[in-house]
């Protein structure tokens, strides 16, 4: 990052935003806000940026917690350029707005692998190996 970058990135917001930018991103970035998704999540633009970078997201996770599963679906597609229209404030808005299945108008949840809430199977077959038993036996 050039030092006239970060001059005009520490003068454009307040050293609030500036610290939370910098500190979620690890980069010097200003835009305008175009919306907020139903998990807190703030999306930014700003056509003055270089191609591929001008949308981004700041996610409401701390900096320990951020995982890519946290972006609902259709604001990923606007993050990528899939579509240009902005997504509506809630799911169902946006299913109804685009006349799309009931089914796609679910609230997000995150991706819990790792975690206490993961999907755990439960298994019905009978084990093919034997555990071992730890018992001592005495010799005679």
């Amino acid at each position: 990052m050039s030092l006239a970058r970060f001059l005009k990135f520490t003068l454009r917001q307040s050293p609030r935003q500036n610290f939370e930018i910098f500190r979620k991103l690890d980069d010097a970035k200003w835009g305008k806000l175009v919306g907020v998704d139903e998990l807190g999540n703030r999306y930014y633009y700003n056509p003055e940026e270089r191609y591929g970078r001008e949308r981004w997201c700041l996610l409401a996770a701390s900096k320990n917690d951020l995982d890519a599963s946290q972006i609902p679906p259709r604001w990923h597609s606007w993050l990528h350029k899939v579509t240009d229209e902005v997504p509506k404030a809630t799911a169902a808005e946006d299913a109804l707005a685009l006349q799309r299945p009931k089914w796609m108008a679910y609230p997000h949840y995150e991706n819990y692998t790792g975690t206490r809430k993961a999907n755990v199977t439960y298994n019905t077959m009978r084990p093919k190996v034997s555990a071992w038993d730890h018992t001592v036996v005495d010799r005679l």
